[in-house]
């Protein structure tokens, strides 16, 4: 018996391998102890978030891709609560994160909390849930099934950004 899938199938791509092993591996396990997660599900948070990342510097690279923000930009992807907890942890190993940033977006990416209406009326997990779609990797959806949070105060005053 031979079974033939009725369309072609493609693999995306882990998006662990968007990042050094060594960077990858920094991340998540900083992540699995500063959460107290297993580290199955840091590695697996982790790639979310280099995917998050990927979606980021992609959306930013096609300005005429995206929502319109408060400030005029049209490249905003947002994280879910959990990828955002995997983003607030590898700031705090900043060589791991620049790398990753570096590789992945060609440069350092700021985490600037913002609060949208999209944000609340799943608008932007929507646009985000494409955009990582649009980039070939993995998408693993347990971790885009929320909707997006600001972790922060809402709209807290952005440096140089007039308010």
């Amino acid at each position: 018996m031979s079974i033939t899938a009725g369309r072609s199938v493609t693999c995306a791509t882990d998006p662990q391998t968007l990042v050094s092993a060594e960077t990858f591996d920094r991340i998540a396990r900083y992540f699995a102890t500063k959460a107290e997660v297993t580290q199955t599900y840091a590695e697996r948070a982790t790639g979310q978030f280099l995917l998050f990342l990927k979606a980021h510097a992609d959306a930013h690279r096609s300005p005429d891709f995206g929502m319109r923000l408060p400030t005029g930009e049209s490249y905003r992807v947002v994280p879910t609560r959990p990828v955002d907890a995997v983003w607030h942890a590898a700031l705090q190993i900043s060589e791991s994160y620049t790398a990753a940033c570096e590789r992945i977006a060609g440069a350092y990416v700021h985490h600037r909390p913002i609060l949208t209406e999209a944000m609340g009326d799943g608008t932007a997990i929507t646009y985000t849930v494409a955009a990582l779609h649009a980039t070939g990797f993995q998408v693993d959806m347990e971790f885009w099934a929320g909707e997006a949070e600001s972790c922060c105060p809402p709209n807290p005053p952005q440096p140089g950004v007039a308010g």
